[in-house]
């Protein structure tokens, strides 16, 4: 099954190449990386299903800030 969502103005979403079903979402607007999440996890939603008992979707594994030193 594939999933198509639309990035909001300034967020990348990244795939992993080592991982199949891996992705990172990147941006510097909160706002934006957030409400693309909220996209992403709404295309997934399972219906029809027990949700208890059907574990197929999207999962958050890590949250973070990005941080870049500049030399």
């Amino acid at each position: 099954m594939k999933f198509e969502v639309d990035a909001l103005d300034g967020v990348d979403i990244v795939k992993d190449p080592k991982s199949q079903g891996e992705f990172t979402v990147e941006g510097n607007d909160i706002e934006n990386v957030s409400r693309t999440c909220a996209l992403i996890t709404q295309s997934c939603y399972v219906k029809n299903k027990d949700i208890r008992k059907f574990l197929d979707g999207i999962y958050v594994s890590e949250k973070g800030n990005v941080v870049v030193d500049e030399e």
